[in-house]
C-alpha cells in the first residue's frame, strides 16, 4: 500500500536528487517528497527485492508532477559498488542539486565487510564519504544541496576512544550502539569538515537527526535494546516526520546559504563537542581519504 504523504504545492521541477536507502523509512518519505515537488529523484537501495516496490510507490507520489523516478542499486557497505554506483550516477546525471546520504545500519554483532571494514562505519560513514566525493562535480554543477542523515546516537559517539583505523576496522569494536553512534558522529564531522572543504565550490552540508522513528532499522537489531525500541514502535513518529526534516533544507531557495549546520529534526541545535573538533575533522577526512583510495587533491576551501 501507497504511505500518504505531503510536501503539494512544494516545486523542484526540473531539479535533481539523490537518495540512499530509499526503499524505506527516512530514505523512501524523503524520495516521495522530492518527487511530489517535481524533481526527478534517483533513489539507491541495496536489493532489487526491495527496491522495485518502493520505486513504485515514489512513482506514483511524483506522477502528477512528473517527476523522473530511478532505482539504482548498491550496497553501501561496499566500496566497489559505491564506485559502480558513482560511474553509472555521473555518466547520466551531469549536475546534482540534491544528494540525500540516508542509507545506514545498526547491527548488533561485529560483522567486518569482505573489504576489511566493520560493516556499520563502511555503511554509514566511508560509503556515503566515496560517494559524496566521486559525485562532487555534477554537484559543483548543480544546486549541491548535501544532506546527511546523522542522529542524536551521535552524542554516544566517541572517535577518540581508540585509534581511528581500529574502530573502522573493528578492532576496537564495543557493541553495536556504540559503532552506530561513532559512525553518525562521523557523520557530523563529515558534514562540518565538506563545508569547511567545498563552501567555496557553491556546495553546503548539512546534518539531521530525523527524529525517532517507526523505521526498519528497529526491526533489524536483534540486540536487547533493538528488540526494545522494536517493540515500542508504536509510540515512535512515523517515517515522514524524517522526511520533511530533510525537505525543510533543500526546498526553500532562501536556505541556500544555510551550511554547516546540525539540525534535530526541524530545528537548528548544537551538536555535540568532539563533532566540532577541527583536528579530529580533518584525521578522519585524511584517513578516509586512505580508506577510501581517493587521491587528496580537496584540500580546505
Amino acid at each position: 500500500m501507497t504511505e500518504a504523504v505531503d510536501g503539494a504545492g512544494r516545486d523542484l521541477k526540473g531539479q535533481v536528487a539523490v537518495v540512499t536507502g530509499a526503499n524505506s523509512g527516512v530514505g523512501k518519505s524523503a524520495a516521495q517528497l522530492l518527487s511530489r515537488a517535481g524533481a526527478d529523484v534517483t533513489m539507491v537501495c541495496r536489493s532489487r527485492e526491495r527496491g522495485e516496490p518502493a520505486l513504485a510507490d515514489v512513482r506514483q507520489a511524483g506522477a502528477a508532477a512528473g517527476a523522473d523516478v530511478r532505482l539504482e542499486l548498491a550496497d553501501l557497505s561496499l566500496q566497489a559498488d559505491v564506485r559502480a554506483l558513482a560511474d553509472r550516477l555521473a555518466a547520466r546525471l551531469p549536475a546534482i542539486d540534491i544528494l540525500v546520504n540516508n542509507a545506514g545500519v545498526w547491527l548488533h554483532r561485529r560483522q567486518i565487510s569482505s573489504e576489511g571494514f566493520e560493516v556499520t562505519f563502511a555503511t554509514n560513514h566511508l560509503g556515503h564519504f566515496l560517494l559524496t566525493h566521486q559525485l562532487l562535480e555534477p554537484l559543483a554543477a548543480g544546486r549541491g544541496r548535501i544532506v546527511n542523515v546523522s542522529s542524536e546516537a551521535h552524542r554516544n559517539g566517541d572517535l577518540r576512544r581508540a585509534a581511528l583505523d581500529a574502530i573502522v576496522r573493528g578492532d576496537a569494536w564495543k557493541g553495536g550502539f556504540q559503532a552506530y553512534g561513532d559512525t553518525k558522529l562521523a557523520n557530523a564531522l563529515f558534514t562540518f569538515e565538506s563545508e569547511r572543504r567545498w563552501g567555496a565550490r557553491g556546495i553546503t552540508a548539512n546534518a539531521v537527526h530525523p527524529g525517532v522513528l517507526r523505521t526498519q532499522i528497529w526491526r533489524k537489531n536483534r540486540s536487547a535494546l533493538g528488540l526494545l525500541l522494536n517493540a515500542a514502535k508504536g509510540l515512535m513518529a512515523k517515517p515522514e516526520v524524517g522526511g520533511r526534516a530533510v525537505m525543510q533544507l533543500v526546498e526553500d531557495p532562501a536556505r541556500d546559504k544555510v551550511t554547516g549546520r546540525y539540525f534535530k529534526v526541524e530545528s537548528e541545535v548544537a551538536a555535540t563537542a568532539q563533532a566540532y573538533d577541527e583536528d579530529l575533522a580533518r584525521k578522519l577526512w585524511d584517513q578516509s581519504l586512505e580508506w577510501t583510495g581517493i587521491a587528496r587533491t580537496d584540500g580546505p576551501g
